[in-house]
């Protein structure tokens, strides 16, 4: 060990200097009696060379009383300890040997070390202008990130952006977030999150509240608890609607119902997982939301009412035209409860997912999937259903029963409501259909399973073997299937697909082409069923240095909505709902960098769309889906030999569409624009300028020019401005408008 010399070097020094403990022979080299030293990686040594005749296998080692023999090293030199963590504090070291008539005693302090902290972070100030004509939009934004480490195994990281659109009529525009973590076991968000749960229950949308994820082993925990939606008051001039009537003595008053509110959306979701995912894990998850009914206040005495009489008849006292406050009306308005009113009900969501995920060959297999069942009610105003309620749900006889199902030995649908409110506004109201029971069942049991609508489910199978990723993905999601805590998944939708992409010849080419379907065939009572087929096909070629690489890609969709019959509503009346419709749409990109001159590189793209109706004996009272685009852009970047660069770009885009019934038009636009940009003061400052032109003509005659500037600007090492501002004089149809565009960035690093 190379602290064995360095203490032997220690010692020799200690010998030329005549410094001696004891008269045993015995030199303690560390720690030093009375010393301060750091509790981490702790040595205890002494040198033994000046002892004579002694029995190394008779020594014993201790701190603090504790025997800590085992974990020395002795030799003839030297016996050394080396401890990884001495708790802070005082300590006394005893080194015994039999033989010796006392022990060699001394004691040394010890404390915490201070943890090694690194930490950096941006702070952005900006600010944007735009005009338009008379209308003018200025944003302010303030955002802050930072994150740093510590004691090696403590991570924090902090979110926040302010911006001047935080109104308390929508929900925030504003985010405050904090995070830390502890290794790879734990993790905690407060504030503003993103959480990933599973994609059926809760997958990206942004919660206000606690996000916890807890790895331990094979166990994985994730809880999350906060806030969907805020509550929404609404805005005072549109906070009410409402109809006049009369009451049980003829007299008229005016019946007020909130509107424009947004009630709070609280979520609670949890997902427990087995096995880490580098090979296997499956999951269970739970996902609870409900609006909170008391969070939108029945009565705004801010609100304005502006009363105006109908055919029913007016008030005593009230000039219509006239705002009122609810405070001024009186006893002339009542408030109606909450179940009559205008605007959407109360929600509660309840969705219960299990998930499944498998990697094997190295992940070159990968198999994963997620089955999800949702109960959704759309207006919890009044409560659950009693089981008296229940029976006469569906029917009218009092017969204990809901249609088949025998009710005597239901649960009370009110010792329940904590997860969920069942009442008549449940979605679905019966899970499965009923036909798939009894002994006069109508519907495989199966296919009813499979079919219910608020059933969600999908698989996928992804293979990457000798440079060739396939991927085979079926899913389907009911009609009925809600997730408030995920409500960009696509209802009434089945798809299946498969896509194979290979690299070829060294990676130089790609090739990828994929098949996928998509209907609404879930339910077994669909009468018209949609359809979309799209096949894909595309390459992207690099060939190698000094030679341009190519994108191509390809799709061909063809629509079906399953109507083949014209309606017809009267002896001369009807309507068209046929859809049949064929698209082809074609994409190649070139790019290409060379040397002539100058450095350049030059960009093309070319886009074609064509959507054909495959339906010939259309009327021409229909409007025709027809539509063919084509666009071309061109770009050329170039670098000189001074540090001036200069973008070049033009883009034409040509379209034909209908304009109504029996009728098309066309409408082509060219749009040029050249930048360029020269760096000052060591390219400590970039200078920006660009001049840009549009010219449309067709159904819209159009035209501008514009002018644009803007600088980059490195103030010190950490602090930076960037501003632009563009300039447009717009004219369409005979009418200029002016466009003022302006933006401006400070930003500081540390």
């Amino acid at each position: 060990m190379i602290y064995k010399y360095i203490l032997f070097l220690l010692y020799s020094l200690v010998l030329m200097t005549n410094v001696i403990f004891g008269q045993s022979g015995i030199l303690i080299l560390s720690p030093e009696p009375r010393s301060e030293i750091s509790g981490e990686n702790v040595l205890i040594a002494v040198s033994l060379i000046g002892a004579n005749d002694l029995d190394h296998n008779s020594i014993t080692l201790l701190l603090d009383g504790s025997d800590i023999t085992d974990q020395a090293y002795v030799d003839s030199d030297m016996l050394s300890c080396l401890l990884d963590q001495v708790d802070p504090g005082q300590h006394k070291v005893n080194l015994i040997v039999d033989g010796m008539s006392q022990p060699v005693i001394w004691d040394f302090i010890t404390t915490s070390k201070d943890p090694t902290v690194n930490y950096s972070g941006k702070i952005r100030s900006s600010n944007s202008m735009d005009q338009v004509d008379n209308q003018t939009l200025n944003i302010n934004k303030l955002t802050l990130d930072f994150k740093g480490s510590a004691f090696e195994w403590l991570s924090f990281r902090t979110n926040l952006k302010m911006t001047s659109q935080e109104n308390q009529l929508y929900q925030p525009r504003n985010i405050y977030g904090f995070s830390m973590g502890v290794k790879d076991i734990l993790s905690i968000n407060m504030g503003d999150s993103n959480p990933r749960m599973s994609h059926y229950t809760m997958n990206g949308k942004r919660i206000r509240g606690l996000d916890l994820n807890l790895k331990f082993g094979l166990l994985n925990f994730h809880f999350v608890q906060g806030e969907i939606n805020r509550a929404i008051q609404g805005d005072p001039s549109r906070a009410y609607s409402y109809d006049i009537n009369t009451d049980m003595v003829g007299d008229k008053y005016i019946a007020l119902s909130r509107a424009g509110y947004t009630f709070q959306q609280n979520v609670t979701s949890a997902r427990l997982a087995i096995g880490r995912g580098e090979i296997f894990q499956w999951g269970l998850s739970l996902m609870k939301a409900r609006d909170d009914t008391n969070s939108v206040d029945q009565e705004l005495s801010n609100a304005e009412i502006i009363y105006s009489p109908d055919i029913t008849g007016s008030i005593d006292g009230l000039d219509s035209g006239m705002v009122y406050t609810i405070d001024e009306l009186g006893t002339r308005a009542q408030i109606l409860d909450g179940k009559d009113w205008s605007g959407n009900g109360p929600k509660d969501n309840l969705v219960i997912s299990s998930d499944l995920g498998l990697n094997l060959f190295s992940k070159r297999l990968r198999i994963d999937g997620e089955v999800a069942f949702s109960m959704t009610n759309n207006n919890i105003w009044g409560g659950p259903l009693t089981l008296a309620e229940l029976d006469t749900l569906i029917d009218d006889s009092v017969d204990n029963k809901l249609s088949s199902f025998d009710l005597s030995s239901f649960p009370d649908p009110a010792d329940y409501e904590q997860y969920l409110i069942i009442n008549s506004n449940l979605a679905p109201l019966v899970p499965i259909d009923i036909n798939a029971f009894g002994d006069n069942s109508t519907i495989d049991l199966v296919d009813a399973i499979f079919s219910m609508p608020s059933l969600a489910y999908r698989g996928r199978a992804i293979t990457n073997f000798y440079g060739n990723y396939l991927a085979l993905e079926y899913s389907q999601v009911g009609s009925e299937f809600n997730s408030l805590a995920n409500p960009y998944i696509v209802k009434n939708k089945r798809e299946w697909s498969i896509t194979d992409k290979f690299k070829l010849f060294n990676n130089r080419l790609m090739l990828n082409i994929g098949y996928k379907h998509q209907d609404d065939d879930i339910l077994t009572s669909v009468e018209n069923v949609k359809t979309q087929n799209t096949l894909s096909f595309g390459f992207n070629a690099v060939p190698g240095p000094g030679l341009p690489t190519i994108n191509f890609n390809y799709r061909s969709i063809n629509r079906d909505n399953g109507i083949d019959q014209i309606v017809q509503l009267t002896d001369t009346t009807y309507t068209d709902n046929r859809e049949k419709t064929h698209t082809n749409n074609i994409m190649v990109n070139l790019n290409h960098r060379f040397d002539l001159l100058w450095d350049h590189s030059l960009s093309g793209t070319f886009v074609n769309v064509e959507k054909e109706d495959k339906y010939t004996d259309r009327s021409q009272l229909f409007v025709d889906p027809s539509i063919s685009t084509q666009v071309i852009n061109v770009s050329l970047s170039t670098r000189y030999n001074s540090p001036l660069e200069t973008r070049i770009n033009i883009t034409t885009n040509s379209s034909e569409l209908s304009t109504g019934p029996g009728q098309r038009g066309s409408q082509d636009f060219l749009n040029m624009g050249i930048d360029a940009n020269y760096p000052f003061l060591k390219k400590r400052l970039l200078v920006s300028s660009g001049l840009s032109f549009a010219n449309g003509t067709g159904m819209v005659d159009m035209s501008w020019l514009g002018f644009k500037a803007g600088l980059r600007w490195s103030i010190l090492e950490d602090l930076s401005l960037n501003t632009q501002g563009e300039f447009r004089s717009k004219e369409t149809n005979g009418s200029s408008k002016n466009t003022i565009i302006a933006r401006m960035n400070l930003e500081y690093s540390f």
